[in-house]
């Protein structure tokens, strides 16, 4: 019978999914669990600690068509052999007001399935309001009367202003932009019973983001996060760019500050929370696929230069096409213009294809009016795409620009495009731009990143956070790439090994 109901709830997820417009579903961040990932999400809780529970209290924040809370309800009845457990309550939200209506026939469902099959009472309630601002008293009190054994979820992924009421009300987390779902992160984890178990399904960036930092602070000082779990592919959902994780807490901080760590299912393995943490500062995490990938981190942490200490900067291309006056579409014209680099321009394996890329109806070339504010000097750069298609395996591709690539004093770079240069302004050699592209196009260090970033978009604070090579080895580098005049990541990896055996 219960397989009968994960059926129908499947089934409803697709239709729904299939007759609303992308535009809405993605607007209204209506991404809904598939019932494999549901799967996965349960068998992260234990089981055990709730053995002599009589009654347990259990939260959907984000309930959907209901399908987390069967699989749970599921999970639990499969644990119920000589437990003492009597009676299971239920309080599912759901804003959606339609899908809110079919979720509470499925609970009804549910209720009749375990009375009469397990002869356990059960008791739901589906809320059709805002989770947030239905709960924001809570948030400010220090004593909640009634918390939640099991908490679990798939939240709203989307972006949202300082002046929306969610963010006013948890403002003490919010640092810059804030996202819907860190703020049904924080208030679960509030409404959570200290001896409870939380499980979210949620993009992975909050675990380093700069935007999280507060978010961290709030957890790290009260819970502790017991389980990590990532998926083979970096998306699981068509209209999300963002990997997206599971991330299992308890209410309580554990003594032995231990994570298991697990990757579609095929590795598991347990290590320190602290063999985790990339900046102790910021409270930033990185999430490995194995103990290799763990062993990588460590060794790559024996770097000791950021790249404020080696006087390198990386900055975003600040031409923001839709809202500059001044870019065209053509090619650009010597004392007239200046050329515009975009993302398409930089290829794989050291190509800037500027000149050669042809036009077509979306990707002309681009040029920009001297009267532009947002010019650059031209000089010699490591420029790199800051965004890498959905499904590429190569999230980073840079290219050296050259400073007589272009006959001009100044030049335009696209938001889409993030840059490497002298932090004091100076020109950057062409030897160390080529040990910078050297180093960051090496498998090794795109390993090394991949661990730090959860997206296809590249961040800047990624790139602080991480530890470089001196300056005089990376002009070593460069001097190697340039004498073999072979810019593949093997090659880069072959000069890499040469100079950094140790990291292997």
């Amino acid at each position: 019978m219960m397989k009968t109901l994960i059926g129908l709830i499947e089934q409803q997820q697709i239709e729904y999914s299939t007759t609303q417009k992308k535009e809405y579903l993605k607007n209204n961040s209506q991404f809904f669990t598939p019932y494999n990932i549901a799967l996965k999400m349960v068998n992260t809780i234990d089981m055990e600690q709730y053995y002599n529970k009589n009654t347990l209290y259990i939260l959907e924040p984000s309930a959907g068509f209901g399908i987390l809370i069967v699989s749970l309800i599921n999970y639990i009845i499969k644990f119920n052999k000589d437990t003492k457990l009597k009676k299971i309550v239920i309080d599912a939200y759901e804003i959606e007001k339609e899908i809110s209506t079919t979720l509470n026939k499925n609970l009804k469902l549910l209720k009749h399935m375990i009375e009469s099959d397990y002869n356990i009472s059960l008791e739901y309630k589906v809320i059709n309001k805002n989770f947030i601002l239905h709960n924001k008293d809570k948030w400010k009190s220090d004593n909640i009367n009634y918390k939640y054994d099991i908490i679990i979820s798939n939240p709203p992924f989307d972006k949202i202003n300082q002046s929306c009421e969610e963010a006013k009300i948890m403002k003490n987390i919010i640092h810059g932009q804030p996202n819907i779902y860190t703020l049904f992160i924080a208030m679960s984890l509030k409404l959570l019973k200290h001896s409870g178990t939380y499980v979210v399904l949620s993009p992975r960036n909050y675990l380093n983001g700069t935007y999280s930092i507060k978010l961290r602070s709030f957890i790290s000082n009260n819970y502790s996060l017991v389980h990590l779990h990532s998926f083979e592919r970096r998306t699981i959902f068509n209209l999300v760019f963002q990997e997206i994780i599971i991330s299992t807490y308890i209410g309580k901080k554990s003594n032995n500050n231990n994570i298991e760590i697990s990757y579609n299912g095929t590795s598991s393995f347990t290590t320190k929370i602290d063999n985790l943490i990339s900046d102790k500062k910021t409270k930033s995490l990185i999430l490995p696929k194995s103990e290799n990938e763990l062993a990588s981190f460590k060794s790559f942490s024996k770097f000791k230069y950021k790249l404020k200490d080696i006087n390198l900067k990386v900055s975003v291309g600040s031409v923001v096409q839709f809202r500059e006056k001044h870019v065209y579409d053509n090619i650009y014209a010597p004392k007239k213009n200046y050329p515009l680099l975009v993302n398409v321009d930089i290829l794989e394996n050291n190509i800037i294809n500027y000149y050669n890329r042809k036009n077509t109806r979306k990707t002309h070339k681009k040029s920009i009016s001297n009267k532009s504010k947002r010019l650059i000097n031209n000089s010699n750069y490591v420029i790199v795409r800051k965004i890498t298609a959905k499904n590429s395996s190569n999230l980073l591709l840079a290219a050296v620009l050259h400073k007589d690539y272009f006959n001009t004093d100044k030049i335009g770079l696209d938001n889409n495009l993030v840059y490497f240069h002298k932090l004091n302004n100076s020109e950057l050699s062409i030897k160390e731009a080529y040990g910078i592209y050297c180093f960051i196009s090496s498998s090794y260090f795109k390993k090394m990143y991949s661990l730090i970033n959860g997206t296809h978009t590249i961040n800047i604070s990624d790139f602080n956070n991480i530890k470089f090579p001196s300056e005089k080895k990376l002009i070593a580098l460069g001097e190697e790439l340039i004498k073999a005049n072979e810019f593949t990541e093997e090659k880069c990896d072959e000069i890499f090994e040469k100079y950094f055996i140790r990291i292997k």
